[in-house]
């Protein structure tokens, strides 16, 4: 008999397929325009435009991914999860008359399975859909308003803390969550939250110059913030302050010139948190069985690169860029001592394919040896009560097909190694999914 969840992964695939054979179907029906607007629902008689004059620009999106495991893991199957967004932005110069602002609103609502949870047992989720309670919550709501001829930014209200900082844009076409546009084990080992988990906060971002940017941010630190219960509980009410700062700087923004980035990135979360090792005696709490020493906060820092390295020509968006992410997390405290990633994409594969991307990356992470050393003393006393882990890393390949303006489809292949970081787990093959259509 048929595994239910290779059957919602098959009606994946399919509906996938089905979508690609849409604009095809509407071209032979002599509609050129629905191959070639940006959203699949149109301007809706001019509505659509006309509200975006009066200031209201709305937004929606249908996101899913599938991914089955073809060897490893604990055993062999198959996972679908999906994520509905929908939002506004709402231009306050056009809608009041305040200058350089605007207020942004998204809610999102996610639901499916993961086969990380289900099936692999590794770390770092192959389907970054997955979590943040799987359910309809507010993932953004914020002003946000330019000063001194746009060289100030400020953003205040509720906002996913990696919308803005460790993001690295070149790195947005995975569907492994140890990268999506920034790193997860850096919010891992830090208590911030990625979207659509949302925090109350703020940042100024300061522009020095055209090329050099400095940022600083302040958010409430709300540990609970991504489960089921919490999707609208707005509440004021955190455990510590998680503080992030950034310097970056770009590069070849002038004609004919390839562009790059370099970011450095701290933070500093000031909530208690336990030690890994040691117990509130100075002792091995692994030895022990003591509570954990307490910390009154928790750092650590990343760097991150990107730079386009070949273009096909002087104005073409057809090119290769390359890129790297590096970071450490607290040794006292961090899950994850340091992590990285390496990898980029090249835009532009065929001929008439100037928007297909082809992405590649391998990225690791390694637990805080502090950590594996509790791990190791559990296991003396207790043998067998603890998986002793050591690192995780994941290779992936994607290829970006954007069918048309508003659909696009990206299969990709991953491989897992060392899942949960132990061992214990045979590396596992995966293959996957991603669709978006823009509605």
């Amino acid at each position: 008999m048929r595994h239910p969840s290779c059957t919602i992964f098959g009606l994946a695939l399919g509906g996938a397929l089905w979508l690609c054979t849409l604009p095809v179907m509407a071209q032979q029906a002599g509609d050129d325009s629905w191959l070639t607007r940006p959203t699949l629902t149109g301007d809706w008689g001019g509505t659509r435009s006309s509200l975006q004059d009066d200031g209201i620009t709305l937004r929606a999106h249908w996101t899913t991914e599938s991914a089955g495991n073809l060897s490893g893991g604990h055993e062999q199957t198959a996972r679908y999860t999906q994520q509905l967004d929908a939002g506004a932005d709402l231009d306050l110069d056009k809608l009041w008359g305040v200058p350089n602002a605007k207020i942004q609103f998204t809610v999102t609502e996610r639901d499916g399975r993961s086969l990380s949870n289900d099936a692999l047992g590794n770390q770092f989720s192959v389907q970054e859909l997955y979590g943040a309670g799987q359910n309809f919550r507010l993932a953004e709501l914020n002003w946000q308003q330019d000063f001194l001829e746009h060289r100030i930014f400020v953003e205040l209200g509720w906002s996913p803390v990696g919308d803005d900082f460790a993001r690295l844009p070149a790195f947005c076409n995975f569907q492994n969550g140890i990268i999506c546009g920034h790193a997860n084990a850096m919010t891992t080992n830090s208590g911030a939250h990625n979207f659509p988990t949302a925090q109350w906060g703020g940042h100024v971002k300061w522009h020095a110059t055209p090329n050099f940017y400095a940022t600083i941010g302040a958010y409430l630190n709300n540990p609970n913030a991504g489960n089921k219960d919490q999707g609208f509980n707005l509440s004021l009410k955190h455990r510590g302050v998680f503080v992030p700062v950034e310097l970056g700087w770009s590069t070849g923004r002038g004609v004919g010139q390839l562009p790059g980035d370099l970011k450095f990135g701290v933070y500093y979360n000031t909530a208690g948190t336990p030690d890994v090792y040691t117990d509130i005696n100075g002792q091995p709490a692994g030895l022990t069985g003591a509570r954990f020493l307490q910390h009154n906060g928790r750092s650590g820092g990343y760097v991150i690169a990107d730079r386009m390295v070949y273009r096909e020509g002087p104005d073409s968006s057809r090119g290769l860029t390359l890129g790297m992410m590096a970071g450490v997390g607290d040794k006292a405290t961090a899950r994850f001592r340091d992590f990285w990633v390496i990898g980029g994409h090249y835009q532009g594969t065929f001929a008439g394919r100037d928007n297909d991307v082809i992405s590649f990356m391998l990225a690791s992470g390694r637990t805080n040896p502090r950590l594996t050393r509790y791990q190791r003393d559990r296991d003396r006393v207790a043998p067998g009560s603890v998986g002793i882990q050591s690192y995780e890393s994941v290779a992936e390949i994607d290829y970006g097909a954007r069918i048309t303006p508003w659909l696009t489809l990206r299969p990709n292949l991953q491989y897992v190694i060392h899942p949960g970081g132990t061992g214990d787990i045979p590396d596992a093959f995966v293959i996957g999914l991603y669709t978006q259509v823009t509605f």
